[in-house]
């Protein structure tokens, strides 16, 4: 999550937010906002490329930053 929120603060010029350890965390966080972050799971998607022969438009997060950011044709 850290990677992904410094991204986006990244591209948009904004100043990186702070990382702070998870027993940090637990003490300045909300219940929702904890069990949001606790849950989070990377996906596996090589059988939906494989199987299904699937092609992704943005294959990475970088790519679909970028092109969640372009202006609109």
């Amino acid at each position: 999550m850290t990677d992904y929120f410094w991204r986006i603060a990244d591209l948009h010029g904004l100043p990186r937010a702070p990382a702070v350890s998870l027993a940090e965390a637990r003490e300045v966080l909300s219940p929702a906002m904890l069990s949001f972050l606790e849950e989070s799971r990377r996906l596996v998607n090589r059988r939906m490329l494989d199987e299904l022969g699937v092609k992704l438009r943005y294959p990475d997060l970088a790519s679909g930053l970028t092109g969640c950011l372009a202006p609109s044709a």
